[in-house]
Order: structure tokens, then sequence, then C-alpha cells
């Protein structure tokens, strides 16, 4: 019986001892943030110690947030230089924070083009960074808090980057920021892969990604009357390129089995404007088809299967083998 005890006891104590190391290795001390040598450091600002190749070292920190700053789907051609305007996958552990919507992208290379030209939280220019809207700066801070470790990473390194220096223009301490590098240089083993193919088509399940939208429809613009508690005026959404469909259709077209892509509009909704180019630009590749339907419709008929699975605009469903197999929503 002693020797039972004796046995157990062993177990336990190791288990305890274990436990506690696991956890000491996840609030080590960490390398000093330094610039790798040539281009990757002086261009991009990626880290000579904490990188694609070492990040693995470094997940699952309790002291830290992880952040890659690529949209879902990025209007700058970035399959020009050799990467992916898609979010083709992720690090696991990274929450999506798309850069673009955080202040106006610049210094782009030439062959890439342009990316999101829409609402920001931050303007830029010679003098800083400036907040658009009241909840700029709290946003922010919760996206990226200040107590914090803060690991970024984005395709190639660029967009990590820009954060970084945003970050630190606007306060936070440059010694608790690392820039890791891209996702498409990354070969460690804690990648989550978002695209697949099927039958000579790519489909990308976003429904996995920890995505952070940002809905500038219910911020509050700076410089505008104070009372105002939504947005100024309406906008018009031209999705003139994907067909409508009725409720009637949906669940004809759900109960044989079709596959296809339903996207959820409503009138004055500003991120709907802002995302119907990249659905329209999405159904013009011809992976899926793709219909619209205005989230009005849907609540005002009470016995339609949608009324309780969409509740914001935009929204993607994505319907399969006569299920929802996958959603996109703010």
């Amino acid at each position: 019986m002693k020797n039972k005890i004796k046995k157990y006891c062993v177990i336990v104590l190791s288990a305890l001892l274990l436990t506690s190391c696991t956890t000491e290795n996840k609030t080590t001390s960490l390398p000093s943030p330094e610039l790798e040598e040539g281009i990757r450091g002086s261009q991009f600002g990626i880290d000579k110690n904490i990188n694609e190749k070492t990040i693995d070292q470094y997940l699952n920190r309790e002291d830290a947030v992880y952040r890659d700053m690529r949209m879902l789907i990025d209007e700058a051609n970035y399959e020009a230089i050799g990467g992916d305007s898609y979010l083709s996958g992720y690090v696991e552990g990274f929450e999506i924070v798309p850069y673009p919507y955080l202040v106006n992208v610049e210094g782009l290379p030439e062959e890439v083009g342009t990316s999101y030209q829409g609402e920001t939280l931050f303007s830029h220019n010679e003098d800083g960074y400036h907040a658009n809207f009241e909840e700029s700066m709290s946003i922010l801070e919760d996206l990226f808090p200040k107590d914090k470790t803060i690991f970024l990473m984005c395709g190639g390194g660029g967009y990590a980057g820009m954060t970084k220096n945003m970050l630190i223009d606007l306060g936070w301490d440059a010694n608790k920021i690392y820039n890791t590098g891209g996702y498409w240089f990354y070969e460690g083993s804690h990648k989550v892969q978002i695209k697949h193919e099927e039958n000579g088509k790519a489909y990308y399940d976003f429904h996995k990604v920890n995505y952070h939208p940002i809905l500038f429809s219910a911020l509050h613009k700076l410089n505008q009357d104070s009372s105002s508690t939504g947005p100024k005026e309406e906008t018009k959404i031209d999705t003139k390129d994907l067909p409508s469909i009725s409720l009637e259709e949906i669940e004809e077209k759900k109960e044989s089995g079709d596959t296809f892509a339903l996207y959820i509009t409503l009138a004055g909704c500003t991120s709907c404007a802002k995302f119907s180019p990249l659905i329209e630009r999405f159904n013009e590749e011809g992976y899926i088809d793709i219909y619209e339907i205005s989230l009005a419709t849907i609540k005002e008929r009470s016995t339609s299967f949608l009324k309780d699975k969409v509740e914001y605009t935009p929204s993607v469903l994505l319907f399969k083998d006569k299920e929802i197999l996958a959603s996109l929503s703010p």
C-alpha cells in the first residue's frame, strides 16, 4: 500500500513540475527587438531573432497577443510579387486584424497596385497619424493591448512593419513589439490552411479565421454633429454583377443540394458598399455561384429558415449538400 501511495505521489509531483515548466516557458524573457540585416530589416522591419523561422518557439504566451495584419481578400495584386491577395492560411494563435482598416496604406510596390481605399480608423500624412473617429484610439488599444507583448505578421512583412511603426508613433513601447515577418515564408508546424481545392477550383474556409472587422457605420466620425448616432447619409449598394434571388429560390436550391453562396446586404450599409466590389471580384473568378438578397427581405418573412441565421451586414453564407457549410459576417 505504501509503495502505491509513493508511486502516486511521484506521478502527481512530476505532473506539477511539468505544468510549472510549461507555464514558465510561456512567460520567459524575450530577446530585445532587433532588425534583420539587409532589405528584410531596413525596408520591412522584420525582427532578427523572432521571425518566420523561430516564431513557433514563442507561441501561446500568456503575456502576448498575436496579430496577422492581412485582409481576407486584399484589393492589391500580391500575386504580382509571388504572394496571394486572398488569405490562404495563417499561423495558429494569430488573429486577423486588417492593417488597411487601421490607416491609409502607403508605399506598396508599383506592381502590386493599390489596396483598400475605404474608411480607416486613422489617417496618415506628413504631420503624423490622426484619428478619424471618436472610437479610433480605444479600438486600437483593445486590439493591441499596451500591457502585452505584441507579435505581428502579414503576408510578406510589409503590413506588419507598417503596423509596428504606427503603434510606436502613437505611444506604444517599441521594445514590446515584434515584426515576425511573412506567412508566405513560414514553414513551421502550426500552419492553419484556409485555401483548398476541389475539382480544380479554389475554396477558402474563412470561417476558420479569428477575424476582427471594423464596422465603420457604427462609429462616430470626428468633426461632425456630436448628437449623431449613426451614419450621416445612406449609401446605395451597387452589385450589378450579382444576380438577386428570392427566399423561395434559396430554399429550392438548398433542398436540391446545390453549392452556392448567398451575399446578404442592406441599403444604407457603408460596410456593404466597401465589401461589394470584393464579392464581385470573387464572383468574376467563377469559383462558385453567388446570389444577393437584402437582410430586410429575410427579416420580413417570419417563416424563413434564414431569419435567425443572419444578424449583420455584409454577411456571406456558403451552402453545400443541403447545409450552411460556412458563414462570414462582421
